[in-house]
């Protein structure tokens, strides 16, 4: 069993890495190499497309891009990455499997209760956290929360999928499974545990948001 790949990106600066939860989570575990962009201003699918069509996508089956602010509170990830890919070429933690594009553009929003799946953690405090339990896993899905996903690399070469640098953070998630299900790529969430440090989006009313939404909406619906 080869490494993981993980790729995330932050606009802290390396001097700062000790804070970042991706690094305190991965950077003593000795089954993945962690590359972390620091002071990144460019969109999240340009850094990772990188990825994609580089050298490392010879030297590793699976790449995890995955968001600063995530503890990974699981020693078995590789292991369960890879058992997941028997079945899946994308993986993520939190998804639903019957979205209707439409506003506002949030995958648990464009979807009935009953069609999501997966589960997040979050901290509720400085000790305590609380799990957001969306529905059964694993499953397949049709879209998955950008916070985690993880990529078999030859499935993305051999189709030619990327991810969608239409779209720099809002929807880049949302637009790349779905430009993935057009290539008949299989999707879908596994039950890996993690600490979600982000509240998520704060309003519909973000200005950088709505833009997004737009295009997405424009181009999905």
């Amino acid at each position: 069993m080869k490494k993981i790949l993980v790729v995330s990106c932050t606009s802290s600066s390396e001097d700062s890495r000790d804070s970042l939860k991706i690094y305190q989570s991965l950077s003593k575990l000795d089954d993945n190499e962690l590359n972390i962009h620091y002071l990144n201003t460019r969109g999240l699918p340009e850094i990772y497309n990188k990825y994609i069509t580089s050298k490392y996508a010879s030297m590793y089956d699976i790449a995890l891009f995955v968001h600063d602010d995530v503890y990974i509170d699981d020693y078995n990830l590789c292991t369960k990455l890879y058992n997941g890919m028997r079945v899946y070429d994308i993986i993520g933690l939190a998804g639903c499997k019957s979205p209707v594009i439409r506003s506002p553009a949030l995958w648990h929003i464009m979807s009935h209760c009953k069609d999501h799946r997966g589960y997040v953690s979050h901290p509720t405090s400085e000790s305590q956290i609380a799990v957001s339990s969306f529905g059964p896993t694993p499953d397949r899905v049709t879209l998955v929360d950008g916070l985690f996903m993880a990529v078999n690399l030859p499935k993305a070469i051999e189709t030619g999928w990327r991810f969608n640098e239409s779209f720099d953070f809002h929807h880049y998630d949302l637009s790349s499974c779905l430009d993935a299900n057009q290539k008949k790529l299989k999707i879908g969430v596994v039950p890996i545990n993690v600490i979600h440090s982000s509240p998520g989006l704060r309003t519909l009313d973000d200005p950088h948001f709505q833009k997004s939404e737009q295009k997405f909406i424009e181009m999905y619906s």
